[in-house]
């Protein structure tokens, strides 16, 4: 994923399939991170589908400074904080926007972007592994049973349940292994 994001530049945004690749590489990642600012799914993929509508509409006169994905990120966090001062009170707003300023600076929001990529990125890897697999592990790591509940749960051996583990976090590891190698 990390060389297709080097691929979506500013040219290719211009077009529509520049663009369409550019909103499947960031949707996702543009909604999450707009959620962990406001807590409202639905507001914030209203704001990714505002910025990335003001983008497309305006694609010939948008000048990047910076990379695409850091542009696009801090275009969601501020759109993130011009809403949450418009629907706050005075004083309640002051101290969430300071807080979230200080937490989301400028010099913060590439890591946060990266950090929201690399979640999707997992969410992704975890949905292409094979359905018992990825049942098993989600029950594992994201809902933190032990593997005799999942056994359990599941009417399987415990045995199979660590054989499942063992596959889907070797999956996982080489996945994110191969894309290391590639970025580095």
């Amino acid at each position: 994923m990390c060389i297709i994001l080097v691929i979506v530049d500013l040219v290719e945004i211009k077009s529509k399939k520049g663009f369409k690749q550019m909103f499947d590489i960031y949707y996702n990642p543009l909604c999450n991170f707009a959620y962990s600012i406001l807590r409202n799914s639905a507001k914030a993929e209203d704001i990714v589908q505002d910025v990335l509508m003001k983008i497309w509409e305006k694609r010939n006169d948008i000048e990047f400074n910076s990379n695409v994905k850091t542009y696009l990120f801090t275009s969601v966090r501020n759109k993130s904080f011009e809403y949450i001062r418009s629907e706050k009170s005075e004083r309640a707003k002051i101290s969430d926007y300071t807080l979230l300023q200080s937490r989301l600076g400028d010099d913060k929001i590439d890591k946060e972007a990266t950090i929201m990529m690399m979640k999707e990125e997992l969410n992704n890897s975890i949905r292409h592994l094979p359905p018992k697999c990825r049942d098993i592990f989600v029950l594992s790591k994201l809902q933190g049973l032990t593997y005799n509940e999942i056994a359990e749960l599941k009417n399987i051996s415990v045995k199979t349940v660590e054989a499942q583990m063992s596959i889907a976090l070797r999956n996982l590891r080489e996945k994110f292994k191969a894309k290391l190698d590639n970025e580095y």
